[in-house]
């Protein structure tokens, strides 16, 4: 079914129970449950429709986790809101943010990605961040300590794209290799065995990967 009849919507997220979108005049929308303020509307109310979240007009990425969403403006900040039971909204809490909080005060992100209680941002320089939940090293950072802010993974810059799946992550560097870390129970990291992974690990010896989804 047509949600409205509205043709400005550019970009689309979705958690667990909630919806986020992004139209061309920058404006974010969002509907569904919001038991933990995953909506952003300031409110714990489930919406049946979208409504607009602030009256901001500088939101250019989306990403949702089970009930969290982190956003990115055009000024190169950060944004999150919902659940942050174990530090996945990044703001060194582990309250749950019913409005967009910025994360820190740096302007130089680019790329976001939300796994179910974790979240994964790359900055401009290509160094590569994680926070939130990390009993399966999904966060990349050598430990399996849960993070309430923002960790550099290792010292490479070479970071170009990052996914998240509920409990792995996904990244490729410019140099066309692939590189996983996280639980891996099922084989879902590609390395050949079902070894959990606390740290990226990389992922056979090609160089030729151009793209990624978990």
């Amino acid at each position: 079914v047509q949600i409205g009849i509205d043709t400005k919507w550019v970009s689309i997220a979705g958690g667990r129970y909630h919806t986020i979108a992004l139209k061309s005049d920058g404006t974010l929308w969002a509907w569904g449950s919001s038991s933990n303020g995953q909506l952003g509307d300031g409110t714990i109310a489930q919406r049946h429709s979208p409504v607009q979240i602030g009256s901001d007009t500088k939101w250019v990425s989306i990403a949702t986790g089970d009930r969290h969403t982190i956003a990115l403006k055009s000024d190169g900040t950060l944004w999150a809101w919902g659940l942050n039971n174990v530090g996945q909204l990044g703001d060194g809490t582990t309250t749950d943010k019913t409005s967009p909080v910025q994360i820190g005060a740096d302007n130089k992100w680019v790329s976001i990605a939300a796994g179910y209680y974790h979240t994964i941002a790359l900055k401009s320089d290509g160094t590569l961040w994680a926070w939130g939940y990390n009993i399966y090293g999904q966060l990349g950072d050598g430990a399996t300590t849960d993070r309430n802010s923002p960790v550099q993974i290792g010292a490479d810059n070479k970071w170009v794209s990052i996914e998240a799946g509920a409990e792995h992550t996904i990244a490729l560097k410019s140099d066309g290799t692939l590189w996983a870390w996280g639980r891996n129970d099922l084989g879902q990291l590609g390395d050949g065995t079902t070894t959990q992974r606390n740290s990226p690990v990389q992922i056979g010896a090609d160089n030729k990967w151009v793209s990624i989804a978990a």
